[in-house]
């Protein structure tokens, strides 16, 4: 009993840490993510050149978005993306989360490569394959390459495969964290877990049955 009682006094100073732990974390999330998030909706109701100052106009800007002619192929075009995109990232993120699980040091290694995409921004990705995709700049007219000197984001067939496979790129590595985080705790419960055969019956000796003669 009073050992039971140590534990558990001793557990209680861990429990009381971790709200101080994530703490940076989600001053963190607040400055980046839920400000931005405030402004941009209060700059909703505004109007703004990005220069002048800003004026209050209440719902004008709502209304000329919802009185939008093309607001439906927006729309269809927004949740096409979205779908496709989870087509196509869910099992290549199963299969990369799956093959990263393993002890091998080189997964390690090429892990890292991987994750390199989930580190930059949006905006630095845009214009990075902006500039590579370029008909007359990119990297097609660099190579001389005929197949890659193409309008891939001004003709709209090439430009929704091109905008999933960069959408895919960059967060493929976000949904295999997932997987991996499964696939290296089940190996380690499969590593760490005895047989029950084989475990102590109290008295020194192995509680596994005797073979029969």
């Amino acid at each position: 009993m009073s050992t039971l009682t140590a534990k558990q006094s001793g557990r209680r100073p861990q429990r009381s840490i971790l709200p101080w732990l994530a703490t940076p974390a989600l001053l963190l999330f607040t400055g980046f993510a839920v400000v931005p998030l405030v402004g941009v909706f209060a700059l909703s109701f505004t109007t703004w050149d990005g220069i002048g100052s800003i004026r209050l106009t209440g719902l004008t800007s709502w209304r000329a978005v919802l009185t939008d002619p093309g607001l439906p192929h927006a729309l269809w075009v927004t949740f096409l993306v979205m779908a496709v995109s989870w087509a196509v990232q869910t099992p290549l993120s199963i299969l990369l989360g799956t093959f990263l699980a393993g002890r091998q040091r080189y997964r390690a290694v090429l892990g890292v490569v991987y994750f390199v995409p989930l580190m930059l921004s949006s905006a630095a990705i845009a214009i990075a394959y902006e500039a590579l995709l370029d008909p007359n700049f990119g990297l097609g007219a660099g190579l001389g390459i005929e197949a890659l000197s193409q309008d891939w984001l001004g003709r709209p067939g090439l430009a929704f495969g091109v905008v999933i496979f960069v959408v895919s790129w960059q967060f493929v590595p976000f949904h295999s964290l997932i997987s991996t985080r499964a696939g290296s705790s089940r190996s380690r419960s499969r590593s760490t877990k005895r047989p029950s055969w084989t475990e102590p019956d109290g008295s020194g000796s192995s509680s596994a049955s005797p073979c029969p003669s």
